[in-house]
C-alpha cells in the first residue's frame, strides 16, 4: 500500500509544525532568555520538542512501512498533542489577542495541530483499511486547503496588528492632571506603588524594555492595554472612587514574577 493523500498531507503538516516550534524557539524564546530566567528555562523544552517533531516528520514522509503501520500514526500524534497541553496556560492571551507578538507563533501552531489530530486519525483508517484511501482524498484536500487559507489569513492579521502597534507612542483620552511613568523590565514593573487624588487623572507613560509584549491592566476600570516590545504607551487612569486599583500584566506567568503594583486613590 502507498501512501494516500491524508498520509502525504499528514507528513507536510508535520514539518510546518517543526518549523513553527523552530521559528519560536528562533525569534521569541531565544531573545527573551538573555532578559527573562522563566523563558530561558523553556530552551529545552523547544529543543527536545523540536528534536522529536523532525524524527516524527521523517518517519510520516520516508519510512516505506508507514503506510502499512496503522498505530504508528496515531503514536506521531503523542508530541504534538502533548506539547500543546504543556503550553495550555500560555496559548489564550495571543490567541485573544492578535497584536501580541506571540499570535504569530501560537495560532499556527495550534491550528496545525488540530490539522495533524484529524489527518492522523484518517491516516490510520485508511492504513486499517486501504480501500478508504480514495474516498478521502478529495475531501481531505478540500479540509487542508481551507484550513490553510484561515491560517495565513489570521496570521497575516495578527502581524499587520502587531505591526500597527509596535513603535510605541500612545494617547491619552483624558486630559491628566498628573503624571507618571512605569518601566517594565525583565518581566517586571517598577515602581509598583503610586498615589494620586481621587478627583485626578493620572497620565500614565508605560515603557517596556524588553523584546517582547506586556500588558496593562487594571480589571475595576476596564484598562486592558497591550504593550509591544521596546514601546512606549501612553494611557489616563481616571479612577471612579478614593482605595486601592491593582494593576498588572495579563500574560501567564508576568504577574507572578513581579509584574503588578497599586495605586492608592486618595
Amino acid at each position: 500500500m502507498g501512501r494516500t493523500f491524508a498520509m502525504r498531507v499528514f507528513g507536510w503538516t508535520y514539518w510546518a509544525l517543526a518549523a513553527t516550534v523552530a521559528y519560536v524557539l528562533v525569534s521569541i524564546i531565544l531573545p527573551a532568555a538573555s532578559e527573562s530566567p522563566e523563558a530561558a528555562a523553556f530552551i529545552p523544552l523547544f529543543v527536545i520538542f523540536l528534536a522529536v517533531y523532525v524524527v516524527g516528520a521523517a518517519a510520516a514522509s520516508f519510512l516505506k512501512s508507514a503506510p502499512n503501520r496503522p498505530w504508528l500514526w496515531l503514536v506521531l500524534l503523542v508530541p504534538p498533542i502533548l506539547f500543546l497541553l504543556l503550553n495550555a496556560p500560555f496559548l489564550p492571551y495571543p490567541l485573544t489577542h492578535p497584536a501580541d507578538i506571540g499570535f504569530s507563533a501560537v495560532f499556527p501552531l495550534t491550528v496545525l495541530t488540530i490539522v495533524l489530530i484529524v489527518l492522523g486519525v484518517t491516516a490510520f483508517r485508511e492504513a486499517r483499511n486501504p480501500a478508504m484511501g480514495s474516498r478521502s482524498g478529495p475531501r481531505a484536500g478540500l479540509a487542508v486547503a481551507l484550513v490553510a487559507g484561515l491560517t495565513i489569513g489570521a496570521t497575516a492579521t495578527g502581524y499587520l496588528a502587531a505591526t500597527s502597534a509596535g513603535g510605541g507612542g500612545g494617547t491619552l483620552a483624558e486630559t491628566p492632571t498628573t503624571t507618571a511613568s512605569l518601566i517594565a523590565e525583565n518581566t517586571k514593573f517598577a515602581p509598583t506603588t503610586y498615589t494620586m487624588g481621587a478627583s485626578d487623572v493620572l497620565g500614565l507613560f508605560v515603557e517596556n524594555k524588553d523584546s517582547f509584549g506586556h500588558s496593562f491592566d487594571i480589571d475595576s476600570l476596564n484598562i486592558h492595554i497591550q504593550i509591544p516590545g521596546n514601546s512606549t504607551v501612553a494611557l489616563a487612569i481616571k479612577p471612579t472612587a478614593a482605595g486601592t486599583l491593582e494593576f498588572y500584566c495579563a500574560i501567564p506567568g508576568h504577574k507572578e514574577a513581579g509584574m503588578d503594583g497599586t495605586i492608592s486613590v486618595q
